[in-house]
C-alpha cells in the first residue's frame, strides 16, 4: 500500500513539474507604478480622459525575436458594475493597436484585464515608447479607473492565433447525398511556450444528425501542445440531404501566459450537397435456367448504375413468392456502386414443387428522405427431377431378361 501510495504522489509530482514547465515564461515584467504612474481615473456620466505612460525594453532582450512577445497588460475598474457600456482605446506610439469593450475584458484580482499584443513594428527598441490610453464612460459606467497593475512586459507564450495555426477543412466540399468525405482540424503552435488545449465543437454534432452523420473518427482531442508542434484531429462525415450544410466551428480552449482561460472559433466550413443522378438496374443473373426441385440454386442480384453519379449505400430487400425459400443472403447492402459499373449480390433460394416463380426487389437508398427503385421481372424456374435414360434402359432390360428367363423356364421339359 505504501509503495502505490508512493506511486501516486510521484506521479501526481511529476505532473505537476511538466504541467508548470509547459506554461508561459516571463523574461522582463514592468508595471505601471514601477515606472512611477498612479491610478488614473475618468469620472461622470459621459465623460472622457486620456493618460500616457512611457516606457523602455530592455536592451539585453530582443524583442523583435520571433520568440519573445511584448505584452501590454491593461488593468481597468469599472464602477459601479461590470458590465455596461465603456469605451478605452490605445495607440502606441501614436497608432491606435486596441479599441476595447468592457466585454473584451476578464475580470479577476480587482480589476479587469486586458492582453493587448505590441506590434514590434511599432516599438522603438531604443527610445522610450508611449502607450495612450483613453477611457470612455457611459450612464451604466460612470467611473473607471486606469490601475497602477497594469503592465508591460516580454513573454514566451503560447500562439493559437498565428494565421494559419487554427484551420478546418474538408477534403471534398461538393457531393453527392451519402457520399463520405474527411474533415481535418489542424491546431499549430506558433509560439514559443507548451499549452495544454482542447478542442471542441460550438455545438454538439449530434445536433446535426438530419443533415449528417460522424461514420468514423473523433471529433474531439485535448493535450499539450508544444512550440512548433501540433494537434491534429480527423473524423468523416456522410451527409443525408440535399442542402448547403455548414459545419459547427471548432472552439480551442487553453490557458494564457498569465493562467487566463482563453478560447478561439475556427473557420467555418461549407459542403454543397445534391441529389445523385438515381438511375438503376436490378436483375437476376442464373446459372442455369431451369432448377431441380429440392435443390439449392446460387444465384446473384445484379444492381446496375446506369447513372452519371456515384451511388452510396444502397440497401437491397427480395421478395419471395409462395413455395420459394430464401436460404440465405449475405449481404444485403451495396455501399458504393460507382456510375456505369454493376455491383452483384449473391443469395441461394430451393424450392420444394415446380413451377415458374416470379423474384422481385427494392433498392432502397438510405438516406433520410428514403427513395426506392424496383426490379425488372425475374423468374426462376422449377422442375421434378427427371429420370435418367439409363435408368430407362436398365428398366427395359431388366424386363427383356425377365422375359427370357420365363420363357426358358416354360419350354424347359419335365424330367
Amino acid at each position: 500500500m505504501k509503495s502505490a501510495t508512493m506511486h501516486k504522489w510521484t506521479f501526481l509530482l511529476l505532473l505537476v513539474l511538466f504541467a508548470g514547465s509547459a506554461g508561459a515564461k516571463t523574461l522582463f515584467e514592468r508595471s505601471f507604478a514601477e515606472m512611477g504612474y498612479n491610478d488614473f481615473a475618468v469620472e461622470g456620466p459621459e465623460m472622457v480622459g486620456c493618460e500616457q505612460a512611457q516606457f523602455l525594453l530592455p536592451l539585453d532582450i530582443n524583442a523583435e525575436n520571433p520568440s519573445v512577445y511584448p505584452i501590454f497588460s491593461l488593468a481597468v475598474q469599472f464602477y459601479p458594475v461590470q458590465e455596461g457600456a465603456a469605451d478605452v482605446n490605445v495607440n502606441l506610439n501614436g497608432s491606435r493597436i486596441a479599441e476595447l469593450r468592457v466585454a473584451d475584458f476578464k475580470c479577476h484580482d480587482g480589476a479587469c484585464w486586458a492582453r493587448i499584443a505590441l506590434p514590434t513594428g511599432e516599438l522603438d527598441l531604443q527610445k522610450e515608447n508611449a502607450l495612450d490610453i483613453c477611457m470612455g464612460t457611459s450612464d451604466s459606467i460612470t467611473k473607471t479607473v486606469l490601475a497602477g497593475n497594469s503592465m508591460v512586459g516580454l513573454y514566451n507564450t503560447v500562439d493559437f492565433e498565428a494565421k494559419g495555426a487554427f484551420i478546418t477543412s474538408a477534403e471534398k466540399e461538393s457531393l453527392v447525398i451519402g457520399e463520405k468525405t474527411k474533415i481535418t482540424v489542424f491546431l499549430h503552435n506558433e509560439g514559443s511556450a507548451a499549452a495544454f488545449a482542447e478542442v471542441r465543437f460550438a455545438r454538439p454534432l449530434a445536433e446535426d444528425k438530419n443533415a449528417f452523420v460522424v461514420v468514423e473518427g473523433n471529433t474531439e482531442e485535448n493535450g499539450f501542445v508544444k512550440p512548433g508542434e501540433s494537434m491534429v484531429i480527423t473524423y468523416v462525415i456522410k451527409p443525408r440531404v440535399a442542402t448547403r450544410i455548414t459545419l459547427p466551428p471548432a472552439i480551442v480552449y487553453y490557458k494564457n501566459e498569465f493562467g487566463e482561460e482563453e478560447q478561439r472559433f475556427g473557420n467555418l466550413v461549407s459542403l454543397d450537397v445534391r441529389e445523385p443522378d438515381r438511375k438503376i438496374e436490378a436483375f437476376i443473373v442464373k446459372p442455369v435456367e431451369v432448377n431441380t426441385v429440392g435443390q439449392p440454386i446460387d444465384l446473384r442480384l445484379a444492381v446496375k448504375n446506369i447513372g452519371m453519379d456515384d451511388l452510396y449505400d444502397l440497401r437491397i430487400d427480395l421478395q419471395m413468392p409462395g413455395g420459394v425459400t430464401l436460404l440465405s443472403m449475405p449481404d444485403r447492402e451495396a455501399p458504393l456502386v460507382s456510375s456505369k459499373e454493376t455491383a452483384y449480390l449473391p443469395f441461394t433460394v430451393a424450392s420444394g414443387s415446380a413451377g415458374r416463380f416470379p423474384i422481385g426487389c427494392t433498392v432502397t437508398y438510405t438516406d433520410v428522405n428514403l427513395t426506392e427503385a424496383k426490379c425488372q421481372g425475374s423468374f426462376v424456374e422449377f422442375k421434378e427431377k427427371e429420370i435418367s435414360p439409363a435408368i430407362y434402359a436398365g428398366i427395359v432390360l431388366l424386363i427383356i431378361a425377365a422375359g427370357v428367363y420365363y420363357y426358358l423356364m416354360r419350354e424347359k421339359p419335365v424330367e
